[in-house]
């Protein structure tokens, strides 16, 4: 089974958590020595018993071990299964340490809460990881390390066992549902990323609240489809630079991105200097037509504003064609990449009718169709007026079609 983007993410994240385990682990240590070393040598005095030869032998060995593994994972391939094996080197080595080092007080049950706390430590430790699995894998140690530690250096069965387990489950929970919500955090937030590209943000929110899904597949449903091209941009870009073109089209873009979100239009794809939205999916409403008109407007007005910072001579225009009808949208494409778009006959209709603004040479045009979806629901208040052009015969359609004039009344 092929893992998706967000998974092969999280399993390089994981390989990046891996390696800073191993570097807290080798600085924890390290401090841990070198405070052991300094107090044996009478340097420093911070405990109450003395650390010994084999206290200095044990954080000797422990050290090998966690400069080892951090050596190990900055030369070598990292394997998933490596994180079982040094969380289990993790609970082995503090045991031993409790069980061999001397400094170590056992004494009216101390050594049931030294366990307690060791093993709270080495599960908060583990989950620097984000793993789901490893997670899992820590908590069932920590149960084994406290009950091995407890029965076995105790003195008898301790009073308290019973609330400690309560107490340490409660908190190796805690751990994995942090665990797991950072997990899906991280995928919420990759997929509300790729979302936002083509969607405003209130349909992103509204898009959670339904429980969409992005996975492969389409319905056929009745969408509002818009084209917008910028004219002679080919002529455009021969005179300037390739730097000054990217420049112009990300300037350009971001503010018909406005737009279309301000009219909770989607963005389809860009095409260059094109533009293809779609007002109905992924919700459809009774005003979609009216937005998708109201949006070209306000894309023309935002053009002309772009003017106002050019020369007279580099003056652009832009053709919009709108069209209504049916059409299969969905989340189209592999398991590895899908695009959120619309296919069909109608689709190719509205890029006709944009194509038919050079020839009667108007910022946008609309098919009879979206002229009915918004006859009577505008005013000339709303900045526009609207007349008709022509009955046209559009290239692979037999029969003709009326389409009309969008006329912005305030440029």
């Amino acid at each position: 089974m092929k893992k998706s983007i967000v998974d092969e993410i999280l399993i390089s994240r994981e390989m990046k958590n891996e390696k800073t385990v191993a570097i807290v682990r080798f600085v924890i240590f390290s401090i841990a020595s070198l405070l052991d070393y300094l107090s044996y040598f009478q340097l420093i005095n911070y405990t109450i018993v003395t650390p010994t030869f084999i206290t200095l032998l044990l954080d000797t060995v422990i050290l090998v071990f966690a400069g080892s593994v951090l050596l190990f994972l900055n030369n070598f391939p990292y394997k998933p299964y490596l994180k079982f094996f040094t969380i289990t080197l993790d609970y082995l080595i503090i045991g031993l340490m409790l069980y061999f080092d001397p400094t170590v007080q056992r004494g009216n049950g101390v050594i049931n809460f030294i366990a307690m706390i060791s093993a709270i430590f080495v599960y908060q430790f583990n989950l620097l990881r984000h793993s789901k699995i490893g997670t899992i894998y820590g908590a069932f140690l920590s149960f084994v390390f406290l009950f091995v530690v407890s029965i076995g250096l105790g003195e008898g069965y301790p009073i308290d066992f019973i609330p400690m387990i309560i107490g340490l489950g409660m908190i190796l929970a805690i751990g994995y549902v942090t665990t797991v919500s950072n997990i899906e955090m991280v995928k919420e937030a990759n997929a509300k990323q790729m979302m936002e590209r083509y969607l405003p943000s209130q349909l992103v929110d509204e898009f959670y609240k339904n429980k969409a899904q992005l996975e492969p597949g389409g319905e056929n449903k009745e969408v509002t489809i818009l084209f917008s091209d910028i004219r002679s941009f080919t002529k455009f870009s021969e005179q300037r630079s390739a730097e000054e073109v990217v420049l112009f089209l990300n300037e350009y873009l971001s503010r018909m991105t406005d737009v279309i979100f301000k009219f909770n239009g989607t963005i389809d794809k860009f095409i260059g200097d094109a533009i293809m939205t779609i007002f109905g999916a992924p919700f459809k409403a009774e005003d979609d037509a009216l937005r998708a008109v109201k949006s070209a407007v306000a894309m023309n007005h935002e053009l002309e504003k772009l003017n106002q910072k050019m020369q007279p001579q580099d003056k652009l225009y832009m053709g919009i064609g709108i069209h209504t009808g049916e059409a299969i949208v969905g989340n189209i494409g592999s398991d590895r990449r899908l695009d959120y778009t619309v296919i069909g006959d109608n689709v190719n209709l509205a890029s006709r009718i944009e194509g038919l603004t050079k020839h009667y040479n108007c910022a946008i045009l609309i098919s009879e169709t979206t002229y009915k979806q918004i006859e009577g629901k505008y005013s000339i208040d709303d900045g526009f007026a609207i007349r008709e052009i022509d009955k046209v015969i559009v290239k692979g359609k037999s029969k003709p079609i009326t389409v009309y004039e969008v006329v912005n009344l305030d440029i």
